[in-house]
């Protein structure tokens, strides 16, 4: 179970540790980052010389168009998911962005609102819980319009990530609240893809 990157002894920001350190990599081919990004506390992965991807450009990144249905064949979406359940929210956002530039229709209002999850957990482990609450409340909002239309979309049940999701946003997270206090393991925002 993760608390929020505050340390609760002096209000420091601290990195996130993962909700659980033991869950399933679908995508372990690839390496972690050295460090998982937060704002203010460690370097910018890409602008930063001491960036974990410092001197990365989109042309060193090599990005196919994926179909939604092929998703279990896209490293880069499988990679984000591992990303997402690992705590490292900022990466994760980074690997789904080039399939989001180039997706059209469901998949790209899809991927927009994982996308917008992934930041609003940066706000919350540094406690900026109003943009916490815009940015999950869109994106929650966009993966229940996916929802509509099927009931799972690359992977994931979207009804039950966005139970998840909502229990874990409507905890009171307020500056004295710890989340350790009330948090149970049916709110942990992790992605369990099928």
């Amino acid at each position: 179970m993760v608390v929020s990157g505050v340390d609760n002894k002096n209000g420091a920001i601290t990195q996130p540790v993962p909700f659980d350190p033991e869950i399933r990599r679908y995508f372990p081919n690839r390496d972690f980052p050295s460090y998982r990004y937060v704002p203010r506390l460690t370097p910018h992965p890409v602008k930063d010389p001491d960036g974990h991807s410092y001197r990365t450009t989109s042309e060193d990144i090599v990005s196919s168009v994926y179909n939604a249905s092929d998703w279990s064949e896209n490293a880069d979406y499988l990679y984000g998911v591992d990303l997402f359940n690992f705590a490292y929210w900022w990466e994760a956002h980074e690997a789904w962005e080039g399939d989001w530039a180039s997706a059209t229709g469901t998949q790209k209002l899809f991927l927009q609102g994982m996308i917008q999850i992934s930041a609003s957990l940066i706000k919350w482990n540094v406690k900026q819980f109003r943009g916490m609450r815009s940015l999950s409340t869109s994106g929650r909002e966009k993966l229940q319009k996916v929802s509509i239309e099927s009931e799972s979309f690359m992977g994931i049940d979207i009804s039950q990530f966005t139970k998840r999701l909502d229990s874990f946003f409507s905890l009171p997270h307020e500056d004295n609240v710890t989340i350790s206090d009330v948090l149970d393991i049916s709110a942990e925002p992790l992605i369990f893809l099928l």
